[in-house]
């Protein structure tokens, strides 16, 4: 049996300190690749936003 898993979501959001823009997307990989796309005053908050995605989600 084939199974595919591919799917995107987007959620917007106007917080008093600026937008913020989720995006979801998944295709066909084995593992799960969480990338940022972050101002450079939070680079350094990528690592932990990464760790906490990856124990919130699963394939």
């Amino acid at each position: 049996m084939i199974r595919s898993m591919t799917a995107f979501a987007r959620q917007t959001d106007q917080p008093e300190w600026g937008s913020l823009v989720w995006e979801i997307r998944s295709v066909n990989h084995r593992y799960l690749e969480p990338s940022f796309k972050l101002p450079e005053s939070l680079r350094g908050l990528e690592h932990t936003l990464r760790e906490r995605l990856r124990g919130r989600l699963d394939r």
